[in-house]
């Protein structure tokens, strides 16, 4: 009697979450939205390298859809590709995120300018969202999650001026926003405390109708604050 040979088990490597591809959800498209959350959340940080195989082991994927996403993330500059070597995560600098914050800081100053003159009043659909990011703080709760509520704060700003060509573009940066949001709370011990803090006053600048406190505290918050992660980050 033969003994049979081991079943050779795919290698998992530490730190990444095993998942299940829904059998509704095609191989690539699930791989693709795997890696990139994990980049976008920094479970893949910067400078790191991750392969085909440290995928494929994680999501019982064959290597080609993996190879298939790597590709797509290549393009969108998310991993920097390495012959024989696997990706290299590409890195959050202060540059990406100054150029993204004053970038934002243009759209939010106009969205609280039409809202001020059109008389739209946002201050009860925000401070659930300051209590939420703030309850999130006091919890302990990672920073992809805080920075999703951040998002959200944020993005509802946009949005409430109605015009969806705006609302498309500013969502379009959602995924930077996120990932640089993510680094710069690592990067800057207390940012996150100052996050919400600067949100409630936005909220309550909005709330007693003061357009010039309402557009200082966004500078502040967006372009004067972030100046302070030159020396934290590349």
């Amino acid at each position: 009697m033969s003994m049979r040979e081991p079943i050779a088990l795919p290698r998992v490597r530490p730190g990444l979450p095993v998942v299940a591809r829904p059998a509704d959800v095609p191989a690539k498209d699930f791989a693709y939205e795997y890696v990139k959350s994990l980049i976008v959340d920094l479970t893949l940080p910067p400078g790191d390298i991750v392969t085909e195989m440290d995928i494929a082991g994680v999501t019982g994927l064959s290597r080609t859809p993996v190879r298939e996403a790597f590709l797509r993330l290549d393009a969108e500059r998310l991993i920097q590709l390495l012959p024989r070597r696997g990706a290299l995560i590409a890195p959050v600098t202060a540059r990406q995120i100054r150029e993204l914050s004053r970038t934002r800081l243009a759209l939010e100053l106009y969205a609280v300018r039409e809202l001020h003159e059109r008389g739209i009043q946002l201050a009860a659909q925000l401070w659930p969202l300051v209590h939420r990011q703030r309850a999130l703080l006091e919890e302990g709760a990672p920073y992809p999650e805080i920075i999703a509520c951040d998002r959200e704060f944020h993005t509802t700003i946009v949005r409430a001026v109605g015009n969806t060509v705006m609302t498309e573009l500013y969502a379009s940066m959602g995924d930077r926003q996120q990932r640089t949001g993510v680094a710069a709370f690592m990067a800057q011990p207390g940012r996150a405390e100052f996050a919400v803090e600067h949100h409630r006053l936005i909220v309550e600048a909005l709330e007693r109708n003061d357009l010039p406190g309402t557009e200082a505290m966004l500078r502040e918050h967006l372009d004067r604050h972030t100046e302070d992660l030159e020396r934290y980050l590349p």
